[in-house]
């Protein structure tokens, strides 16, 4: 019997079809060794910058890639310049704030398209603060999450991340609502939202999706405190930045 079944498998042909991020742990986010389960170096890296951001600062930030014309003419004068621009204010002062020593300035939701400089524009924040020694810490919400998963395998119950991320006098959310929305996953946002305007510490959070797309596809609860913990901002672009910086092209 033992041979049929070795025969079978030898001339059975399987064709490799998951391709994963990292081999090591198999995108699972931990890898097992004596019984224990690890997180994986994918994971141990999920609140680091990109190198290629890791040394942005505010004066990088080139308020020339907003177009001085109107976003939607039929409603409003007001430009792309003039939107980016307001933002930029608001977030030089919200930095000079926090490095002031203010122990809590109240929290910016950026919204926008992607490739409409969200992220690196709250890089320059994250560098800025952190060459200021101010307590912040910076998560991609997809990683965070994955991050979290991987962590409740090991005896610290996913504790380890989700109490970096509650606690940190400063915390920066990139990309949130990139993600499945199981009740899980809304249930880590909610209590990690919740827990920061209850204790008052400064939250930024990036996100595709407008406030009521959150309201409709995350949760009503997790709108409404983002509502009380931020101050919103929309930042708009007419071509993807990084389209733009390829080409050689501003406005």
């Amino acid at each position: 019997m033992k041979e049929t079944i070795d025969g079978f498998l030898k001339n059975l042909k399987i064709e490799e079809t998951q391709k994963y991020k990292c081999n090591i742990c198999k995108d699972t986010g931990y890898v097992v060794i004596d019984l224990i389960a690890y997180p994986c170096q994918c994971v141990k890296s999920m609140n680091k910058l990109p190198e290629k951001l890791s040394r942005t600062l505010l004066k990088d930030f080139n308020l020339e890639f907003y177009p001085r014309k109107a976003i939607n003419p039929e409603k409003s004068k007001d430009t792309y310049y003039d939107k980016a621009l307001i933002l930029f204010s608001d977030v030089k002062k919200f930095v000079d704030e926090l490095e002031a020593g203010d122990n809590y300035v109240k929290g910016l939701f950026i919204t926008g398209p992607i490739g409409s400089g969200k992220t690196h524009l709250v890089s320059a924040i994250y560098n800025e603060l952190k060459k200021s020694k101010v307590d912040i810490e910076f998560f991609v919400v997809p990683d965070l999450l994955e991050q979290g998963k991987a962590d409740m395998f090991n005896e610290n119950g996913g504790r380890d991340v989700f109490s970096k991320a509650k606690k940190a006098k400063v915390l920066i959310l990139d990309d949130l609502g990139a993600h499945n929305y199981t009740p899980w996953i809304i249930n880590q946002l909610y209590s990690l939202i919740n827990y920061r305007l209850n204790n008052m510490l400064t939250t930024i959070i990036t996100t595709n999706l407008r406030l009521e797309d959150i309201d409709i596809r995350l949760d009503e609860r997790i709108a409404s405190r983002i509502l009380e913990l931020c101050s919103i901002y929309n930042l708009n672009v007419d071509v993807d930045i990084r389209y733009k910086k390829n080409a050689g092209l501003k406005q």
